[in-house]
C-alpha cells in the first residue's frame, strides 16, 4: 500500500459514520476510530494492547478493576465469544444485535449495538475488524412504546390485552397458578356521591396498594372498568388470600385518610396446578375466578370466595 493510500484508508477509518474496531488475534485492541469514543463519551486515548472492556468501561470489569476477559461475567459475554469465534474459526458475524452494560459518565447504562465482524488474514498477520452501529436510542424508544402498549394509561398497571397474553403463556408453563378476579362494591355510588375524579383516585389508590403488596413476579392488571385481576404464578391460593387481606386493609386505610371514605371490593379466587393449566384455555381460567367473584357478590359483597367457600377480609 502506498503512503497516499495508507493516509486515505486512515482518514476513512477515523471518520467512518459507524464504529470500527480492529482486534488482534489475542483479542487486544489495535485500532479504534473516533465514532467509538464519541458513543462512550470518552476522549481519544491510547488503546493498543488493551482490552475492549477496560477501554470502554464494561460494567462487569470496571467496578472491581478486573481485566476484560478474566472476570467471571466474561464467560457469558456475547461480544467476546463472537469476536473469539471470528478470530479462531474465521466465522463472519453479519449484523447481529447485542446489548451490554457499561459505565458512562459515572453511571451504569445499557448500550445496544448492531455488530458485524470478519477476520482479515495477511501474509504476516491475522486480525478481526468489528463494526458497531449504536442503536441504543432506537431500542429505548421501542421499549417505551412497548410499555405504553402494555399499560392501562388511566391506572399505570398492566392492561387487559397484555394480561390475556400473559395468561396464555402461563398455561404452557410448568408452574401452578392462582388468580383473583376483583370488582368494587357499589362503585357507581362512589362516582355519584364523590364525583368521577374521586372515583378515579380510588382506582389508582387500589392499584398502588396492590402493587406494593404483591411479589415482583405477580401481575396486577385492569380487566375492565372497576374490575381487576391479580395473577400469582407458582403460588397457592393461601398466599393470594394473605395478599388480598393486606391490600384490602391498606386500601381502605388510605382511602379513609385521603378521601374520607372506605370503599370495598369483592374477590373470587381460583387455583390451578400445572397439569390442570395444560388442559385449560384462558377463558376457562377467568371463568372459574369470575364464578367465585359472583358468589362473593351475591353473598353480601366485601368478601373473598375460593372454591365456593366465602370468607371476610378481617
Amino acid at each position: 500500500m502506498t503512503e497516499q493510500s495508507a493516509k486515505m484508508f486512515q482518514a476513512i477509518f477515523e471518520n467512518s459514520p459507524v464504529g470500527l474496531v480492529i482486534v488482534n488475534q489475542d483479542t487486544t485492541l489495535r485500532q479504534v476510530n473516533h465514532y467509538m469514543f464519541s458513543v462512550f463519551k470518552l476522549p481519544p486515548k491510547t488503546i493498543e494492547g488493551k482490552m475492549f472492556g477496560n477501554v470502554f468501561h464494561c460494567e462487569a470489569v470496571n467496578y472491581n478493576k478486573e481485566i476484560c476477559g478474566e472476570a467471571d461475567e466474561c464467560k457469558n459475554c456475547g461480544l467476546r465469544s463472537g469476536v473469539t469465534m471470528v478470530l479462531n474459526e474465521g466465522t463472519t458475524i453479519p449484523d447481529t444485535i447485542m446489548d451490554h452494560d457499561f459505565i458512562i459518565d459515572g453511571a451504569s447504562r445499557k448500550k445496544w449495538f448492531k455488530i458485524s465482524a470478519t477476520r482479515i488474514d495477511s501474509e504476516e498477520d491475522t486480525f478481526a475488524i468489528v463494526s458497531f452501529v449504536d442503536i441504543t436510542t432506537q431500542k429505548e424508544y421501542e421499549e417505551i412504546l412497548n410499555n405504553q402498549l402494555s399499560i392501562d394509561m388511566a391506572t399505570g398497571i398492566t392492561n387487559k390485552y397484555t394480561l390475556l397474553s400473559t395468561l396464555k403463556s402461563l398455561t404452557a408453563g410448568s408452574e401452578s397458578l392462582s388468580v383473583a378476579m376483583i370488582d368494587f362494591d357499589g362503585f357507581k355510588a362512589v362516582n355519584d356521591t364523590y364525583g368521577h375524579v374521586a372515583g378515579d383516585r380510588v382506582l389508582n389508590i387500589f392499584c398502588s396498594v396492590a402493587a406494593e403488596n404483591c411479589r415482583k413476579v405477580d401481575i396486577v392488571a385492569r380487566f375492565g372498568g372497576e374490575e381487576f385481576m391479580l395473577v400469582f404464578p407458582g403460588a397457592s391460593s393461601d398466599l393470594l388470600i394473605k395478599s388480598l387481606k393486606r391490600i384490602h386493609r391498606n386500601f381502605r386505610d388510605e382511602c379513609n385518610k385521603e378521601l374520607n371514605m372506605c370503599p370495598t371490593f369483592s374477590a373470587g379466587i381460583a387455583e390451578f396446578s400445572s397439569s390442570q393449566l395444560n388442559e385449560m384455555d384462558v377463558s376457562s381460567i377467568i371463568s372459574k375466578a369470575d364464578h367465585n367473584l359472583y358468589l362473593s357478590k351475591t353473598r353480601g359483597k366485601n368478601m373473598i370466595t375460593v372454591d365456593g367457600v366465602s370468607m371476610p377480609y378481617e
